[in-house]
């Protein structure tokens, strides 16, 4: 993903989460960390989510990064 620095205009910050905590954290295909995290500020507009845990089924969604907003998921991961 596209990272920039903190407090840059027009970007937006991602906060994910879910069940069972410890699943990997992709955006645009590439590793940003674990559950729960909240993302260093995003480029605008929408981003493809991936989350992974071992013996968990991959969870995979979209979000869309506003302006100064903190973009919120919580995924709940299946055996």
């Amino acid at each position: 993903p596209q990272i920039v620095k903190r407090g840059t205009p027009g970007t937006g910050v991602l906060v994910v989460d879910s069940r069972p905590t410890g699943a990997d954290v992709f955006v645009d295909g590439k590793r940003v960390g674990r559950t729960p995290l909240t993302t260093e500020p995003l480029a605008l507009g929408e981003h493809a989510i991936h989350l992974d845990l071992a013996g968990y089924k991959r969870w995979a969604s979209s979000v869309r990064i506003t302006s100064g907003e903190h973009s919120r998921i919580a995924a709940s991961l299946e055996p």
